[in-house]
């Protein structure tokens, strides 16, 4: 039982997946610690230094 919620690109909100679409694009894929920092869309744009872009 995982005690912290992943975010799958199926299950996520519009600004979730143009961030996954963003680190899809960089990276080719995107990494579960990323997925999981996707539950808080803003904590995610300051992990990747993104801000609002």
């Amino acid at each position: 039982m995982s005690r912290i919620n992943t975010v799958n690109y199926e299950t996520a909100n519009n600004e979730q997946k143009e961030l996954f679409d963003a680190i899809q694009s960089k990276l080719g894929m995107v990494p579960n610690f990323l997925k999981i920092f996707a539950n808080s869309p803003e904590a995610l744009k300051s992990f990747l230094g993104m801000g609002t872009y």
